[in-house]
């Protein structure tokens, strides 16, 4: 079992967050899947350039300063099994900034929603300072 998936406890259809760059503005998210026949652990992101796909751990970390958190899947082992399939059916789905990002792909799976807080936050700061530019110049 990879290190940091041991370390933090994650199970399957958990969600790790980590920083997309050294300012954490702006978090990834992915889904732990669990282990493969050959002992590998499997997470699922989707990725700019990549749309949903399937890494190793190892590939996953490889580039990680830190994990921000771990949000924990609630629901019962079928449910869980259940978000794991979904993950999995999603495997190359196409990225979207907006409508279906990584914050998306992951409430998906483990909310069936698809929903970004990190674009609905980003998107209210740009009408405000649209609207401040607005009232600036009148």
């Amino acid at each position: 079992m990879h290190p940091i998936i041991s370390k933090l406890g994650i199970k399957p259809a958990d969600r790790i967050v980590v920083p997309k760059s050294g300012l954490r503005i702006v978090q990834h998210h992915a889904i732990y899947l669990g282990q493969n026949k050959f002992g590998h652990d499997l997470i699922a992101e989707n990725k700019i350039g990549f749309g949903v796909r399937m890494v190793t751990a190892d590939e996953f970390f490889k580039d990680v300063i830190e994990v921000t958190r771990i949000e924990r899947f609630n629901g019962s082992n079928h449910d869980r099994n259940k978000a794991i399939e979904k993950a999995l059916l999603l495997l190359g789905k196409e990225y979207n900034l907006i409508g279906f990002n990584c914050e998306n792909y992951a409430n998906t799976v483990q909310h069936k929603s698809s929903y970004s807080n990190q674009v609905k936050t980003g998107l209210g700061v740009f009408v405000a300072l649209m609207l401040g530019v607005i009232i600036l110049n009148d």
